[in-house]
């Protein structure tokens, strides 16, 4: 394989690569720069990516539906008592 036919094929690979969007910049460079949705400015910056934001996300709904919860109970519990 000559240098030009390397060159060639390298730059068929790079073309191939998808670009992605960091979720907190939106930097948009090729994936293989992105770690789970955050490019290399924000991770040094020590941002969270897609799977931990989607824990807290989860995270918070449980400790909101316990809340709504109790405070029905509460709530029935004035009302009948």
């Amino acid at each position: 394989m000559t240098l030009d036919e390397m060159i060639q094929a390298n730059m068929v690979g790079i073309a191939q690569e998808e670009k992605e969007a960091c979720i907190h910049c939106g930097n948009v460079w090729y994936s293989i720069h992105h770690r789970d949705g955050v490019c290399h400015k924000c991770q040094q910056l020590g941002k969270p990516g897609r799977t931990e934001l989607a824990a807290r996300k989860l995270t918070i709904r449980r400790v909101l539906a316990v809340g709504a919860l109790f405070l029905a109970i509460l709530f029935f519990y004035a009302i009948l008592g």
